[in-house]
């Protein structure tokens, strides 16, 4: 739906500058790296953490590394006095193959595995470039949508047989501004140094909501027992990014552009709230811990944690001069 936004945003910004004579980009680019996820350290605690005492330890995390398209999008500059204004679009995606083990004291091993794990970034900017002589700054402002998804399967073999069944999806989305700064320096004509800086501090109200819903089976002996989760929260979200690179003008068609980019998105779950339902062939059915459940929750979950991506990055721009 937001690559679909995105394009018909191109095709909008291509025609009202051939109408008006202004300059259109179309930017490209390559950002690979790891990105350290913030759910590692609130599943290893949650995990490790029962109301009968210790349970299962979670081992690091796998597959962090993510090939991320940024920048995959558009900008549409347009004279005004001596001065240019630039309006960005800008969609960004993640999406590492995370998964993990555990070890159970029982024992037993659990094999984990986030499936589909997809953060996908919107991002909007309107910025306004100031030359001074060899320097243009362009302080900007933008609107950013952030989504976290994945489907959470898990498989345990040991002294007893437990799996994920049914749908047990993760969603949590979030929508906020931010300000930020782009630098430039011109070496000569064709190069420049380059430089970028945003943050959410500057602006109240990066949030949103949290939906992750959780069911187990268990197997042992003659006991059969569903652990359902039914999890909800805010979903409170801040970014800082910066970027150094070099920009070579090849011709008046393509600009090429490369160096260090690093991303840090911190994230809290304020409001968190689940009570897990057990329910068992045996005893009254239906068995509820919640003190216990509502203390760790305000523990591991309303902390904030940060996820980083880094760190370099090549990018390509297609100029076209109406």
């Amino acid at each position: 739906m937001k690559a679909k936004t995105l394009f018909k945003l191109v095709i909008l910004m291509m025609a009202i500058s051939s109408v008006w004579g202004d300059t259109f980009k179309i930017n490209v680019g390559f950002w690979p790296g790891e990105l350290e996820p913030e759910l590692e350290s609130r599943f290893f605690l949650d995990d490790l953490i029962q109301p009968g005492g210790l349970g299962r330890i979670n081992l690091p995390w796998a597959n962090k590394s993510t090939y991320t398209l940024y920048p995959f999008g558009f900008q549409y500059i347009m004279p005004v006095n001596k001065n240019r204004l630039v309006l960005t679009a800008n969609l960004i995606g993640f999406s590492p193959d995370y998964r993990y083990n555990g070890i159970n004291l029982a024992p037993a091993i659990s094999i984990v595995e986030l499936k589909d794990f997809d953060i996908d970034d919107l991002e909007g900017e309107v910025g306004f470039e100031f030359p001074l002589q060899q320097i243009i700054l362009t302080p900007k402002f933008g609107v950013r949508y952030h989504e976290q998804t994945f489907q959470y399967n898990e498989i345990t073999i040991g002294n007893a047989l437990s799996l994920s069944i049914g749908d047990n999806q993760f969603e949590a989305s979030a929508l906020g501004t931010y300000l930020g700064l782009d630098f430039q320096i011109k070496v000569d004509n064709d190069i420049s140094l380059v430089a970028e800086y945003l943050n959410t501090a500057f602006l109240p109200g990066f949030s949103g909501d949290m939906k992750f819903k959780k069911t187990i089976i268990s197997l042992f002996g003659g006991f059969s027992v569903i652990s359902i989760e039914d999890q909800t929260s805010n979903y409170d979200v801040k970014i800082e990014r910066f970027k150094l690179g070099l920009r070579y003008n090849v011709n008046k068609n393509i600009d090429i552009e490369f160096g260090l980019r690093n991303e840090t998105q911190t994230h809290s779950y304020p409001a968190y709230f689940s009570i897990p339902i057990i329910v068992s062939n045996v005893g009254t059915g239906i068995f509820l811990n919640p003190l216990f459940e509502l203390i760790t929750d305000l523990v591991f979950w309303q902390q904030e944690q940060e996820q980083k991506k880094g760190l370099l990055y090549f990018a390509v721009s297609f100029p076209f001069d109406s």
